[in-house]
């Protein structure tokens, strides 16, 4: 489920950019943002919303749904340690019968391979 989700997400996302920039401007340019020419129009009424401009809020409600969606899964899969408890008592299991050992805290870089240490 988890995958279809991200790929609904991913299409949503390039759905959204593509509509939102589909969009014809406002008409307020910089112009009228500073009092030159109709300014008014820039902060009056912009008349029955258009089909580009429902579907940029459907599809927005639907991105934000998804991304909703993809953090509970994330979050039920970082709360779900009891998978990762149970992999600890197999490998200990696995040690004591002596066939896999358990990674110890020792670096894994030969020592010849480290860095010399400085001497003061």
């Amino acid at each position: 489920m988890y995958p279809f989700f991200v790929a609904l997400h991913v299409a949503l996302c390039l759905f959204l950019i593509t509509v939102i920039l589909l969009q014809p401007g406002k008409g307020g340019d910089v112009g009228a943002a500073f009092g030159g020419g109709s300014s008014s129009s820039l902060f009056g009424p912009r008349g029955p919303t258009g089909l580009l401009q429902r579907a940029t809020t459907f599809v927005a409600i639907l991105f934000m749904a998804t991304s909703v969606t993809l953090a509970l899964y994330s979050n039920r899969a970082v709360l779900s340690d009891a998978n990762v408890e149970e992999e600890i008592e197999r490998l200990q299991e696995l040690e004591r019968e002596g066939q896999a050992p358990l990674p110890s805290d020792e670096p894994t870089v030969p020592p010849e391979a480290q860095a010399p240490k400085r001497r003061r």
